[in-house]
C-alpha cells in the first residue's frame, strides 16, 4: 500500500485537523488517510457526535483497535492502538504531522514503521483560501474593527491627568481595556487572546500586549486578532492612535507608515514574491530617515514582516510577506502591517487583511486610518 498520512490530537488547538474533518473536540483523537478515503478513530464517548457533526470522513471506533491489540500486548496505549489500526489496514509507511510527539514517534519507528514529517501546513491546499472561507475570514475581520472602535471611542471619552487617561474616575490601563475588548468579543461569539493594547515604550516592542497606565500624547498601538467560536476563522488588525495632538514626529511617523502600507499595497497581487514587497517598504522606511538597526541594546526601525498568512490561525505558515522567496497566488489571505519602532518618538502599527487575486487584491474589511483622537 502508498503512504498513508495521520494526525494523532486535538481538533480544538490543531487547525490542519480542524480542517480535515470539521469536528471540534479538546481531547486526541486519530486522523488518517488511506487509499484515497479519510478516517477519524473516535472513543465511545466522541463517536455518535463525530457520525453527525464531521464531513467527508468514515468514523471508526477506537475500542476496537485497543481490542485488537490486546492479542500483542496486556495494557496497549495510544500507540500500541495506532498499530492495530494500521495493521488492519496493511501500511507500513506513514507521513505524520509535523506536531506528531516524539514519544509517538519513537514508538511507531519500534514497531517498524518508516515514518516522514509532513509540511506544514498538513494540507498544502489551506495556502489558497475558497470563496466561503474569504467570506468567513472577511466576517471576523469586521468584528475586529468593531472591537478596535469599541476601543477607539473609550480612548475618545477619557480624560487626561498627569499625562495618563482617566475614564470612569479611574486610570485608564491597558489591562482594563484588554479585558473590555474579551468581553465585547466573547459577548458575540469571538475568543481573543493576548490582544496587544500597548503605549508609551511598550508600543515600541511589536508583540508587547502593554502594561499599566494608557498615555497622553504618545502612540497606542490596539492589534487585536479573534477567533471566532462558530466558524474558527480569525481576523486580526491594527491601528495606531494618540490620545490628544500628537507631536510632530509621532505624526511624521506616522505618516511614514501609512505611506510604506500603501506602497505594499501597491505590489500586492499573484505571482509577486513576498521578499519583493518586504524589501520595498524597508527600502522606503530607510530613504525617509529611519533605518533598522540596534540603538542602545534594543532593535528599532522595522524588524518584523510585512504581512502573515491568516485563517484558522492566526499565523498560519509559511509567512506571505517577509524575507522568503514565496510567491503570492491567487487565494492567499495575508496581512499587511508594516510598522516603525523607535522609543525616542514611539511605536506605529497598521495593518489590514487582503484576499490576493491575479490583478491585485480585494481588502477584507475597511477602518479609517487616523492617528489623533481629539
Amino acid at each position: 500500500m502508498a503512504k498513508a498520512r495521520l494526525i494523532f490530537d486535538s481538533s480544538s488547538k490543531n487547525a490542519d485537523l480542524y480542517y480535515a474533518t470539521g469536528f471540534l473536540v479538546g481531547d486526541p483523537f486519530v486522523y488518517l488517510e488511506a487509499s484515497g478515503k479519510k478516517y477519524m478513530v473516535m472513543s465511545d464517548l466522541e463517536i455518535d457526535r463525530a457520525k453527525k457533526e464531521s464531513r467527508g470522513c468514515e468514523v471508526l471506533k477506537s475500542s476496537v483497535y485497543f481490542e485488537k491489540a490486546k492479542g500483542r500486548v496486556s495494557s496497549p496505549g495510544i500507540a500500541e492502538m495506532i498499530d492495530a489500526l494500521l495493521r488492519s489496514f496493511r501500511i507500513r509507511k506513514l507521513e505524520l504531522h509535523p506536531d506528531t510527539s516524539f514519544v509517538l514517534v519513537d514508538a511507531l519507528r519500534g514497531f517498524g514503521y518508516s515514518i516522514t514529517a509532513g509540511k506544514r501546513p498538513f494540507f498544502q491546499e489551506r495556502h489558497i483560501k475558497s470563496l466561503e472561507e474569504k467570506k468567513l475570514i472577511a466576517m471576523s475581520q469586521k468584528m475586529t474593527f468593531r472591537a478596535i472602535e469599541m476601543v477607539r471611542s473609550i480612548i475618545a471619552a477619557s480624560k487626561v491627568s498627569a499625562g495618563k487617561l482617566v475614564c470612569g474616575g479611574k486610570v485608564l490601563t491597558s489591562e482594563i481595556l484588554r479585558a473590555k475588548v474579551d468581553l465585547f468579543l466573547a459577548e458575540r461569539g469571538f475568543i481573543a487572546e493576548d490582544t496587544i493594547i500597548a503605549s508609551g515604550v511598550d508600543a515600541c516592542d511589536p508583540h508587547c500586549v502593554g502594561h499599566g497606565p494608557i498615555k497622553a500624547g504618545t502612540s497606542i498601538v490596539v492589534d487585536i486578532f479573534p477567533k471566532s467560536r462558530e466558524t474558527r476563522y480569525f481576523g486580526d488588525a491594527t491601528r495606531t492612535f494618540c490620545k490628544g495632538r500628537a507631536p510632530e514626529a509621532l505624526k511624521k511617523l506616522y505618516a511614514t507608515v501609512k505611506k510604506g502600507q500603501e506602497l505594499a499595497l501597491s505590489m500586492v497581487k499573484a505571482g509577486v514574491v513576498g521578499d519583493v514587497i518586504h524589501s520595498a517598504v524597508s527600502d522606503f522606511f530607510t530613504e525617509r530617515g529611519y533605518p533598522t538597526r540596534e540603538e542602545k541594546g534594543r532593535m528599532v526601525g522595522f524588524f518584523h514582516g510585512t504581512g502573515h498568512a491568516v485563517g484558522l490561525e492566526v499565523h498560519e505558515e509559511p509567512a506571505r510577506i517577509n524575507k522568503s522567496k514565496y510567491v503570492l497566488a491567487a487565494g492567499n489571505v495575508t496581512s499587511v502591517e508594516p510598522g516603525l519602532y523607535y522609543p525616542s518618538i514611539g511605536g506605529v502599527r497598521i495593518e489590514d487583511l487582503v484576499y490576493v487575486t491575479e490583478e491585485g487584491f480585494d481588502l477584507l474589511g475597511r477602518y479609517p486610518k487616523q492617528l489623533e483622537i481629539l
